[in-house]
């Protein structure tokens, strides 16, 4: 498996691949709590290119450099497997010829899932999950989420690195029919 890894992230276009979908993805958990309040700012009318971008910094950002170790690791580490776990899926499936079926994609949606509500500081979290728990009728519950964001965040980084371990291991079996 380790050389598996090696021989992929050794690739130029995966890496460039890997960065780019890594500051995507960052940049989609800074703004995903704060979406809301961006889209109406910016539906004001005479606001410059200039403040739409400064509101954009304060907003994403600035957040982001205040916040605790805890919040900062896991946004990064997220971004990083995730965009990792989503170039394995793509070399897997493209090595399978079909659409990866079981526990490595459970994993996957499910680590991608927890840990997109567990990032960002405490309340955000909690914040964008919000109308999903109300929905399903847990709204009492919505205290819970935002005590326990970081263990939630936690559980999603290592249910997408049992992913990129269960994909790492599917690509490296050759390919042979059972």
């Amino acid at each position: 498996m380790k050389k598996i890894f090696i021989s992929i992230i050794k690739k130029p276009k995966n890496i460039i691949f890997l960065v780019t979908i890594t500051a995507l993805i960052f940049i989609l958990l800074r703004l995903l709590p704060t979406y809301e309040i961006l889209k109406n700012f910016y539906a004001l009318p005479n606001i410059t290119f200039s403040r739409k971008l400064e509101v954009f910094y304060q907003y994403i950002f600035e957040p982001f450099f205040r916040g605790t170790f805890q919040e900062k690791f896991s946004t990064i580490i997220l971004s990083i497997l995730t965009s990792l776990n989503i170039l394995l899926f793509i070399i897997f499936a493209k090595r399978q010829g079909k659409i990866l079926s079981g526990k490595g994609f459970f994993a996957s949606l499910s680590g991608m899932f927890l840990g997109l509500f567990g990032v960002g500081c405490i309340s955000c979290g909690a914040f964008v999950l919000a109308p999903v728990i109300t929905f399903l009728g847990l709204g009492t519950y919505t205290g819970k989420f935002i005590e326990h964001a970081g263990l939630i965040s936690n559980i999603g980084i290592a249910l997408v690195i049992i992913s990129i371990l269960y994909l790492l291991k599917q690509i490296s079996k050759p390919l042979i029919c059972k």
